[in-house]
């Protein structure tokens, strides 16, 4: 087979604010992929991407992978990775895992297949905390459509670290107290290698939601040790927002991009500075206080979680040291 060729082990990259066609760009520049896609009957999970990135082995492109923004949780969301069959073994979705945090910040992903959740055990990345359930550093994000739970819930997008082996199920305690539980619906992958079409029924709620009330500090305490272990980037003051004397590259960014103002990038920059000095925003949450205070429309549009950020309203979990949609750290509010 003629694979494509990248000097260096370079990775081209298709990236933009609107919709990318992934089975367009396949079809177009890959395909090789595309019919081994067919022709292994793989269950792409979405058409549509913000980023779609090439998967490189010995200056081969041997798969692709693709992200989605994911404006309510503030994170670009893996929601597709295909490695040619023959060359899967070697690492490929962990080296793009780590590349990603090393070199911008901790990715999401979307509705997870098991073996993801399975090759993240095996990299370090996420653990099992009972015999099914698994907890996991990555968050989970499952689209609002895809979202099931045994009470009423809006079409809220849903962001979780948790997922159960036994029903191939990314799963999310809303409300502890109120017995609240919200997961995902299963995905054909899943249900053709896995039969995994089991009802979530009363008896199901009742067992996860007592794990949770027994083992809730247990978890949180495993989530944080998995979460330091992360090679997360970090970022300094001056290379988010600037020196002082100029502006930081992303905030030229969007100066250019015309979605702000030069004045009102002087006084955000302004607030986080001031806010970074007293403590309540930290190296790890810069980016996402940027973000959040460069979204002027900013308002909380997740409201079915109990347990909720107290200055932005959007949820948060026990062992959160920073609220993920505003930035502010938790320990000082």
């Amino acid at each position: 087979m003629d694979y494509l060729v990248r000097d260096e082990n370079t990775q081209k990259a298709f990236i933009s604010e609107g919709s990318l066609d992934v089975i367009e760009i396949l079809k177009t520049y890959y395909g090789y992929i595309y019919d081994s896609i067919q022709r292994e009957g793989f269950i792409l999970k979405y058409n549509q991407c913000n980023l779609f990135k090439e998967l490189v082995l010995d200056g081969n492109v041997v798969g692709f992978c693709s992200y989605d923004y994911s404006r309510e949780f503030i994170t670009s969301a893996l929601n597709n990775i295909y490695v040619l069959p023959e060359f899967r073994g070697n690492g490929l979705f962990l080296n793009e895992l780590k590349r990603t945090m090393v070199e911008n910040n901790k990715p999401s992903i979307m509705e997870p297949t098991r073996l993801v959740v399975e090759l993240l055990l095996r990299y370090g990345f996420a653990e099992r905390v009972t015999d099914t359930l698994v907890a996991s550093a990555i968050e989970f994000v499952v689209p609002g459509e895809h979202v099931m739970s045994n009470k009423e819930y809006g079409n809220e997008e849903l962001s979780t670290h948790f997922y159960d082996l036994g029903v191939c199920r990314c799963i999310h305690i809303l409300d502890l107290s109120g017995e609240h539980v919200a997961y995902s619906s299963p995905l054909n992958q899943d249900i053709i290698g896995y039969d995994c079409l089991e009802e979530i029924g009363d008896d199901y709620i009742f067992r996860i939601v007592n794990t949770f009330s027994e083992k809730s500090a247990e978890f949180s305490r495993i989530l944080m040790n998995l979460e330091d272990g992360l090679p997360v980037k970090s970022y300094a003051l001056e290379e988010v927002i600037g020196d002082g004397e100029e502006f930081s590259f992303y905030i030229e960014s969007l100066i250019d991009d015309a979605h702000i103002t030069r004045q009102k990038a002087l006084e955000i920059t302004e607030q986080i500075r001031s806010e970074y000095e007293e403590g309540v925003i930290s190296d790890e949450s810069l980016l996402i206080r940027l973000a959040y205070l460069f979204n002027t429309s900013a308002e909380p549009s997740i409201k079915s979680h109990a347990e909720v950020c107290p200055f932005c309203r959007m949820p948060i979990d026990a062992h959160d040291k920073y609220c993920h949609f505003c930035g502010i750290i938790l320990e000082s509010l």
